[in-house]
C-alpha cells in the first residue's frame, strides 16, 4: 500500500476497521463478499483487493479462521452443546463444522473439548498438591464505553507502536481527561490463534460523540455485568492470571460468559512505575442472573 496516496490510505484504514468490526459483531451470519464490500462502501473486486492487501488474506478466509478460532475458546470455556457452537460459527450443520474443525487444528471438536477438560484435571491436582490462594473477582455493573483504538495484529509484545498511535491522536487533540481510561482488547487466545495473527486493540475512552479518523477506529465496549480480577505484577505474566481465571475459577463459579471479548483496564503505567508494581484490571463478560 506504500504507492497509495496518504488521504486514500487513511480512507481505507477507516474502511477497514469498519469491516472488521462488522465481522466480529455477525460472525453468525452469512458474510459475502458482496455484503462486506457495501459496508465499506467499495466495488467487491476493488475491495478484495483492498482487504487482502491490508489484512494478508483473502475476506472468506478470514472469516473462517476467525469463526473457528473462537469456537475453540467456546468449546474450552463455555457448556454450549456442539451443535449451538457450530450454529454461530456460521455452519449449518455439525458435520460440516466438524469438517472445517477437523481441518484447521487436526482435531474432532469433541475431542478439542476433552483434551481442555483433562488440562483442568491435570491442573486441579497440581492444585491440591501446592494449595494457592484462590483467586477471586468483584462483581460488577458497566456501561456502554465508547473508546478510540488502533488495532494491532502480531505478537503481544509489539503492541507499543499502536499504543503510540492511539495516544499520540488523544493527546494532540487535546481529549485525555481526568477520569480517561486506558484499556486493552485482546481478542485471540495465544494457544489458539497463530502469533501473527493475533488481534489486539489499544483503546482510550472518549465521548460518545468521537468519529473515526484512519487508523484510529471507534468502538462502543458493551455495558453489563462482568467478573473484574485483580492482575498484580508484569504484563508478561497476564497470560498466568487468565488460566487461573478460566481453568480454575470459571468451571466452579456457576457463571456463563457473554460472547464477546476481556479486557484489560491499566490502572497504572510502566512509564512510572516498575514491572512489579503494575496493576491491570481483568474485565470478564457474564450473561446476566
Amino acid at each position: 500500500m506504500s504507492n497509495v496516496r496518504p488521504t486514500t490510505q487513511h480512507d481505507y484504514h477507516e474502511r477497514l476497521n469498519r469491516v472488521l468490526l462488522y465481522i466480529e459483531q455477525h460472525r453468525a451470519e452469512k458474510l459475502t463478499l458482496e455484503r462486506l464490500a457495501t459496508v465499506a462502501c467499495l466495488s467487491p473486486f476493488h475491495f478484495h483487493r483492498i482487504f487482502r492487501a491490508m489484512v494478508g488474506e483473502s475476506t472468506g478466509r478470514y472469516v473462517q479462521r476467525i469463526r473457528l478460532e473462537t469456537a475453540a475458546v467456546n468449546l474450552q470455556t463455555t457448556s454450549r452443546t456442539v451443535l449451538e457452537i457450530a450454529l454461530d460459527a456460521g455452519y449449518e450443520s455439525t458435520a460440516a463444522f466438524s469438517r472445517a474443525f477437523q481441518e484447521r487444528f487436526g482435531m474432532a471438536p469433541s475431542a478439542c473439548r476433552h483434551a481442555h477438560r483433562l488440562e483442568l484435571s491435570v491442573r486441579k491436582a497440581r492444585q491440591r498438591r501446592s494449595m494457592p490462594t484462590n483467586i477471586k473477582p468483584e462483581i460488577r455493573q458497566r456501561p456502554d464505553t465508547r473508546v478510540a483504538f488502533v488495532r494491532h495484529t502480531g505478537r503481544y509484545a509489539d503492541v507499543g507502536q499502536a499504543w503510540e498511535k492511539v495516544c499520540g491522536f488523544i493527546g494532540s487533540r487535546g481529549l485525555f481527561r481526568s477520569d480517561t481510561c486506558i484499556i486493552g482488547i485482546g481478542l485471540d487466545d495465544p494457544k489458539i490463534t497463530p502469533e501473527e495473527n493475533i488481534r489486539y486493540d489499544a483503546c482510550v475512552t472518549v465521548g460518545p460523540d468521537f468519529k473515526p479518523h484512519g487508523e484510529v477506529g471507534a468502538q462502543t465496549i458493551p455495558g453489563g455485568r462482568y467478573a473484574v480480577f485483580l492482575h498484580a505484577g508484569p504484563y508478561e505474566k497476564l497470560i498466568e492470571t487468565y488460566d487461573r481465571i478460566f481453568c480454575d475459577w470459571l468451571p466452579g463459579s456457576g457463571e456463563e460468559l457473554k460472547d464477546q471479548p476481556a479486557f484489560e483496564l491499566y490502572l497504572n503505567s510502566p512509564d512510572r512505575v516498575p514491572p512489579d508494581a503494575l496493576r491491570t484490571e481483568i474485565w470478564v463478560p457474564l450473561k446476566g442472573k
